[in-house]
């Protein structure tokens, strides 16, 4: 905390006259001109309390980032690997060293079907069905055109097809999240909001037993990082969201259209304050804010049936029991032989979550076309992030952000 004298030079008026006497905790004023101006004395008390306080208290859980384990390709045919410094590559299993050299060329890598899934590298088997690759320079690795920090795991999947994992700690990996997730160039302090949320997101599927994947948080390696990104994402360093001093799913999506929505109807559960929904005025300068989308009943219907075969000649949907923020928890589809009332939210996946943009919508019987008339993309739920990239462009700092999409979380940091 600055002492008043401090807080007094960095106001201009160290040359007033002022005599100062300070206690251990509040300094007094004695002077004329502070007996006479009691708004000044005010302003003087106000930032001795304030200045300097921290954003953020300190809790430690861990010593250092805990890894990470990210899937980048899941029971694929074959996959690229290069690396652009000296590597080894190990057995998974025992560590045995399989291969090392100063650097791989973009190379094949397959499974061996016919000697039990075995890996194989340009077409040399490695005499194993997992391995670990590690580069001497973090972020050499390369896979299918991506460069990635940490070590990438190659194996034989369950279902027999090559599945590609990098291991990373958590810092490096909200750093590839962030640059993913939000246009890089955007404000300071939306992007530490941003790195906040996805590192909370993260460690609770982490805590949780979640495998995370490009379903969970976009992550394209160190494609979008930058010499100012990574500053920004470092002074975020440790902190994360807690209600009732526990991680939470701190969800987020682009546009909320006016209103962030309950977790509850959302999802069927995390009902908790910070995922409550919240109004929001920050985001009518994006794109999504309101949309029109037109599908054809034979196109809806064969998307539907992917997953519900049953349901054919379908010849209504209208959404149901909306949220604060007009997001609705269900769809009523009415068809031949009935209907059928179904999860909004995965109604919305069905159609493909790039072609509904939100569950906020209604509806509008076009012969045969649909209209859909929206507001906003993605679920709805916690950050906005056109609405944290406009409240950051006009003066608000990361933590008013947060406070404002998830009143009632704490910041904590907890491990340096």
């Amino acid at each position: 905390m600055k002492s008043l004298q401090e807080i007094l030079y960095l106001l201009g008026i160290q040359n007033s006259g002022f005599r100062i006497q300070e206690t251990g905790v509040v300094g007094f004023l004695y002077s004329k001109f502070c007996i006479l101006n009691p708004v000044f004395c005010i302003l003087v008390l106000f930032c001795l309390s304030s200045c300097g306080r921290p954003a953020y208290r300190s809790e430690a859980r861990w010593q250092e980032p805990p890894d990470m384990e990210v899937t980048l390709l899941k029971e694929a045919s074959t996959a690229r690997l290069a690396v652009h410094s000296p590597y080894r590559i190990l057995d998974l299993k025992n560590g045995t060293s399989l291969r090392e050299g100063a650097s791989l060329p973009s190379t094949p890598v397959t499974l061996e079907s016919a000697s039990g899934g075995q890996l194989a590298l340009g077409g040399i088997k490695l005499g194993t069905n997992g391995v670990r690759v590690v580069a001497q320079v973090d972020g050499a690795l390369e896979l299918e055109g991506t460069h990635y920090r940490g070590e990438i795991h190659l194996l034989k999947g369950p279902k027999g097809g090559l599945t590609a994992i990098d291991k990373l700690d958590v810092e490096s990996y909200i750093l590839g999240v962030v640059g993913s997730e939000m246009p890089n160039h955007w404000e300071p302090e939306a992007l530490k909001a941003q790195a906040i949320t996805a590192r909370t997101f993260a460690l609770y599927l982490k805590g949780n037993g979640v495998n995370l994947g490009p379903l969970h948080l976009a992550y394209k390696g160190t494609t979008r990082e930058t010499p100012a990104l990574r500053q920004i994402v470092s002074q975020t360093r440790g902190v994360v969201m807690l209600y009732k001093k526990d991680l939470f799913p701190a969800y987020f999506h682009s546009t909320c259209g006016g209103h962030t929505e309950d977790a509850s109807l959302v999802f069927g559960k995390d009902g908790i304050p910070p995922l409550k929904g919240v109004k929001c005025n920050y985001c009518k300068d994006s794109k999504y804010y309101q949309w029109n989308r037109e599908i054809s009943k034979q196109e809806l219907e064969k998307d539907i049936r992917k997953a519900y075969p049953s349901l054919k000649e379908i010849w209504e949907v209208s959404p149901q029991g909306r949220g604060p923020g007009r997001h609705a928890s269900q769809v009523e589809i009415k068809y031949a032989s009935g209907s059928y009332r179904m999860n909004a939210n995965e109604f919305r996946l069905l159609l493909g979550p790039n072609h509904l943009l939100s569950t906020a919508f209604e509806v509008a019987d076009k012969g045969k076309m649909i209209k859909f008339s929206g507001n906003g993309w993605g679920h709805g739920v916690g950050l906005c992030q056109y609405g944290a990239g406009t409240m950051a462009k006009n003066g608000s700092t990361w933590q008013e952000v947060l406070k404002k999409y998830y009143p009632g979380a704490e910041f904590v940091k907890i491990y340096e």
